[in-house]
């Protein structure tokens, strides 16, 4: 099972709607899993190893592997590491040299690929050392190579080496500074930091000659690559777009000196190509999983438990884990009690990452573990609603708790275990309560990174 302390949270409370709630929340974090969707991307037979399936955008390409001189296999992330292992497992020794750059506390399973076990959410020295190593690598490749670029969520941090100029504690400062004491979304901040980083989004720049694959289990429907990801919205040059952010969020003169000088200057050696470069070279690129498979996935389990299902927002993010659980709480209200937008029993799921900004507060907790405690004050009394919020990588926030789920009877139980939620929440120190009361969700490292799962369930 993926949710290790599933009958703790089945012991009390609504039983049956907590049952349905963590169903689907299996069904769609176990579906997401990196190792087998790569897997099924590769293929050898004798010496012909095939790339692709009949699905692929980038459709099926064929290589007869006595005509290639070296593969390398490099990259980062929290899903890297269960990629890195099935091309090991296709390729074995045929694979040159390879590098990732991984989570912390994950266990390394690879023999023929190197692994640095790198900091994340804030990058470390073993982010910048591994990052060394596959920005080495990347320079090797040339005619008659193949480089396989694996790429998900949490690579912009394990990923992290400063460009000429700026330190590794810049790269810290600018995280620190927008995004937990600001608010600044995932997506805003990295257009900061792959400009500050040699690698990022530009790894394409450094291969040259050699066949460059992107296996990327992206966290973002749809997502853009490289420069045009960067200037949205509005094509806005990625160094005005920097100098916006900033501004945006009041932190220009806090960021260090060396990153405003970085901004100032807008050398564009500092870019990654755009799309159009990038069809300049060889170059193919497969989407491996995204958000869509883990909650297909789990909208399939709903309905296979006889509920009226709909996926609200495939990516509800970078809005305040607070309002949007109290949102979440309001719309499973007007189905209980109206029968609308759906007739329960029912849920609605929806996908994405929301943002809890802490300032100067100290309490331990996530966004998820924030959203649900934030929903459980709109719901109490409620004999019908159960809502579970989890983070696809099992692991919320700075903790090792993937998320939480709470119904109709958790405000009481908050209120007899000596809690006052409203001072818990301010302080975003959700953990300790979810702990006490023996819902919050264990998942531990599941090596996948999709953003998040939420499931409102409403039964009748």
């Amino acid at each position: 099972m993926i949710i290790k302390n599933r009958a703790t949270l089945l012991s009390h409370g609504n039983i049956d709607g907590r049952r349905c709630v963590l169903d689907i929340l299996e069904a769609g974090i176990a579906t997401a899993d990196p190792y087998e969707n790569t897997r099924k991307l590769l293929k050898l037979e004798g010496d012909i190893f095939s790339v692709g399936n009949e699905s692929s955008d980038a459709g099926i390409q064929v290589y007869d592997l006595k005509k290639i001189k070296h593969i390398y296999v490099v990259g980062g992330g929290k899903a890297v590491h269960g990629q890195a292992k099935a091309f090991e497992d296709v390729l074995g020794d045929r694979i040159t040299e390879g590098h990732i750059n991984i989570k912390k506390g994950e266990n390394v399973e690879l023999t023929r690929i190197g692994v640095s076990l790198a900091g994340h959410p804030l990058p470390d020295k073993d982010s910048v050392e591994g990052g060394k190593k596959i920005y080495e690598i990347l320079l090797k490749a040339g005619e008659g190579d193949l480089v396989f670029w694996l790429r998900s969520g949490g690579g912009t941090s394990l990923l992290s080496l400063p460009v000429e100029g700026v330190t590794l504690e810049d790269l810290v400062q600018v995280s620190r500074i927008l995004y937990f004491g600001g608010g600044a979304t995932m997506p805003e901040i990295n257009v900061i930091r792959n400009l500050i980083s040699v690698l990022g989004l530009k790894h394409a720049k450094y291969v040259h000659g050699a066949v460059l694959f992107e296996f990327l289990v992206d966290e973002i429907p749809g997502g853009m690559m490289g420069h045009d990801y960067m200037r949205s919205p509005g094509n806005v040059d990625p160094y005005q777009r920097a100098r916006e952010i900033c501004d945006k969020y009041g932190v220009w003169d806090k960021i260090p000196q060396s990153v405003r000088s970085l901004i100032l200057k807008a050398d564009p050696k500092h870019l990654p190509p755009t799309k159009a470069e990038l069809t300049m070279r060889p170059f193919h690129n497969y989407k491996v999983i995204d958000p869509h498979t883990m909650l297909a996935a789990a909208i399939n389990k709903a309905r296979e438990l006889g509920l009226n299902a709909t996926i609200l927002a495939t990516s509800l993010n970078d809005v305040p884990a607070k309002s949007t659980g109290e949102i979440l709480a309001e719309i499973a209200r007007e189905i209980e009690l109206f029968g609308r937008p759906l007739l329960p029993p029912c849920v609605f799921i929806c996908g994405g990452e929301v943002v809890v900004a802490v300032g100067n507060e100290t309490g331990i907790g996530g966004r998820n573990q924030e959203l649900v405690l934030s929903a459980a004050t709109r719901i109490a009394g409620s004999k019908n609603i159960v809502i579970g919020s989890a983070d696809s990588d099992g692991t919320d926030g700075p903790t090792n708790i993937a998320g939480g789920i709470v119904d109709g009877l958790t405000m009481e139980r908050v209120r007899e275990a000596g809690f006052d939620i409203n001072q818990e929440l301010a302080r975003h120190n959700t953990s300790p309560v979810l702990k006490a009361l023996g819902d919050d969700i264990i998942i531990g490292n599941t090596g996948t990174n999709l953003r998040d799962l939420r499931v409102v369930y409403v039964g009748k």
